[in-house]
């Protein structure tokens, strides 16, 4: 199965396991600014990504426990509350077999980039690493918290590739019964993720967006959504952790792509995405089971460090996928052990043989949803 929505230096047919290597390796620090679920969502998808690339030949030789994932985890409010989330001794002990670096709790956005930017300056020197290493950020973003998109702007050109999660504040059931963000709220936020993502010199396969369904059909429907900052110039990519169906709005196990494709030199609706929806992919586990928040925040982690890695996104969605089901079966993080790498790497090849390829997706669903 390949991807047709970008030209990644690294390709990875889940189905088949065969590979396209760059010519050059890349040594990733992955940052990840959030809860557990993100930062353990992360380095389960990292491990699983490497089992799937070397297909189970080298079972016999591992280790007792998975091997830690070049990671640096800051323990940061992202639910739009302040709060931070409480560690539970088993989680820690997850986080500590899974990752290399446990930063400071903090819920000051700046203070948290500083540390991390000086961490791996630090790594750079000690692995006499220059131009060839990578730095991926991930962090959830919540449409109305004006101090961290202003933190995270002013260190954008500082980071190789950022991924974000974005959570907004969804109104109530309006007069038909749907849950919507307003325009004025979608008009906003698509302005402040544009200024954003856009950043100096930054190219637009340096950063990935999750959101759920119904933030970005209202981003959709105010004709908000960022341009030419998700995947290559013309091809922007955007993951959905829920979806449509039936008109009904449905937090359950599947995941979405859609792309745009724009058309600049069309003044007639060439920068429309209503007008420009591309081919999107489906992935429906059957049965696809109700969903928890952290499952979503593993399953936008997981997407962000595999794309920040080169990995096509159709790929990045299906391993994400993964991810996202073994959390929902969960009520707090699962443990990182070989057992649940194995589950995810099994619900990777499931979704990559199952994933559906749908003309105008968006469109779709933003049609049966009510929007005209």
């Amino acid at each position: 199965m390949a991807s047709a929505l970008s030209s990644p230096t690294r390709w990875l047919y889940l189905a088949t396991t065969a590979l396209i290597l760059s010519t050059s390796p890349v040594v990733s620090l992955s940052v990840i600014a959030g809860n557990t679920n993100e930062a353990l969502g992360a380095a389960m998808a990292l491990c699983a990504k490497e089992e799937l690339l070397d297909n189970g030949r080298d079972n016999e030789r591992r280790s007792s426990v998975p091997p830690p994932q070049l990671i640096a985890f800051f323990n940061t409010p992202s639910d739009g509350n302040n709060q931070q989330q409480k560690v539970t001794s088993d989680t820690l002990s997850s986080l500590q077999n899974a990752i290399y670096f446990l930063g400071e709790s903090t819920d000051n956005t700046e203070q948290m980039l500083a540390q991390a930017l000086q961490l791996t300056s630090r790594i750079n020197r000690y692995e006499n690493n220059d131009d060839s290493s990578c730095l991926i950020i991930h962090t959830s973003l919540h449409s109305d918290d004006k101090t961290k998109f202003d933190a995270l702007a002013m260190t954008r050109n500082r980071f190789t590739f950022m991924g974000l999660h974005i959570k907004t504040a969804l109104t109530a059931p309006n007069d038909d019964g749907r849950v919507i963000l307003t325009r004025d709220d979608a008009e906003e936020l698509g302005n402040k993720l544009q200024t954003l993502l856009d950043g100096e010199s930054q190219s637009p396969s340096s950063a990935a967006v999750t959101m759920d369904i119904r933030t970005h059909l209202a981003m959709l429907q105010a004709n908000s959504l960022p341009r030419g900052v998700l995947g290559t110039k013309d091809v922007d990519v955007w993951a959905i952790s829920d979806c449509i169906k039936d008109g009904f709005h449905v937090d359950n196990e599947d995941s979405l792509l859609l792309a745009y494709e724009y058309d600049y030199s069309d003044p007639y609706g060439g920068c429309d995405p209503l007008l420009r929806a591309r081919n999107g992919y489906w992935v429906s586990p059957n049965p696809s089971n109700n969903v928890h928040e952290g499952s979503k925040d593993a399953f936008s982690a997981a997407y962000s460090v595999l794309m920040g890695t080169k990995i096509d996104p159709v790929s990045s969605m299906c391993i994400a996928n993964g991810v996202k089901r073994v959390f929902s079966s969960h009520h707090s993080p699962p443990p990182y052990n070989w057992k649940t790498i194995d589950q995810i790497v099994q619900y990777s090849r499931i979704a990559s043989n199952s994933v559906a390829e749908v003309n105008g997706l968006a469109r779709k669903m933003y049609k049966e949803y009510g929007y005209k």
